[in-house]
């Protein structure tokens, strides 16, 4: 499997050409950004069938991983284009497949849950999307018709926990009506996830004017994610 990189530490070029740019007072925050990205179509036909369609991006070397470890199947196609290569991976009996475009720095792919999908089929889940690969992020750029709905910005930080980040139009209504602990981005609340499949977790919400990040502890206790959070000095997606 090919190491992460680049180590983009706190700024993301985030698919629709937004920036979100996190400071600390002491962490790099230089572990590999992710995003989960879902569209939505405007008033068309397809609009009343589907509704919209969804990617995930990372760093070169993510859909390496997910092929082995998660689709546990193999590539069976690339085709170059775009200034990169598409990549098709199923599993041997092609029940589940993967389609990815890969540039020097970053990948976006989506899963295919379509038994036996040829491979035009598989490469219509990136129908008229425009790739630019870039260190600091990969845009994404759609087709007339098509609008991000909501982009989601996922990080690692080693010793504290998990990082989601939305921008803070996408996530006001979820906030609590009451006022948080103040911290310098903003404001802080305790709550506990929505897990359906498991026991209820700690989560940390942090928001600022424009955006909302939620910390789920992971080897870390929740006193550590609140002195994480006190530590930030920037939290912004414009």
């Amino acid at each position: 499997m090919r190491s992460w990189r680049p180590r983009s530490g706190g700024r993301l070029v985030a698919p629709d050409g937004s920036t979100l740019s996190l400071k600390h007072d002491t962490s790099p925050l230089d572990e590999p950004w992710f995003t989960e990205c879902r569209i939505r179509y405007s008033a068309t036909p397809q609009a009343g069938e589907f509704g919209g369609r969804a990617f995930e991006t990372g760093p070169v070397g993510t859909v390496d991983g997910h092929v082995a470890v998660l689709l546990e199947g193999s590539y069976i196609a690339e085709y170059e284009a775009q200034g990169g290569t598409f990549l098709l991976a199923a599993t041997a009996d092609r029940a589940t497949g993967l389609v990815a475009w890969q540039g020097r720095w970053h990948e976006a792919y989506c899963w295919v849950n379509e038994p036996g999908a040829t491979h035009v089929q598989m490469l219509s889940k990136f129908d008229r999307l425009t790739f630019v690969d870039t260190p600091a992020g990969l845009r994404v750029e759609l087709p007339s018709g098509e609008t991000y709905q909501r982009i989601t910005a996922n990080k690692h930080v080693p010793d504290i926990g998990f990082l989601q980040i939305v921008q803070a139009a996408t996530a006001a209504a979820a906030l609590p009506a009451w006022s948080g602990h103040r911290v310098r981005v903003g404001e802080v609340w305790r709550q506990l996830s929505d897990a359906k499949d498991a026991s209820p977790t700690t989560v940390l919400v942090c928001a600022s004017p424009t955006a909302v990040v939620s910390l789920q502890p992971r080897g870390g206790t929740e006193d550590a994610g609140l002195g994480f959070l006190t530590g930030l000095s920037t939290v912004s997606w414009t």
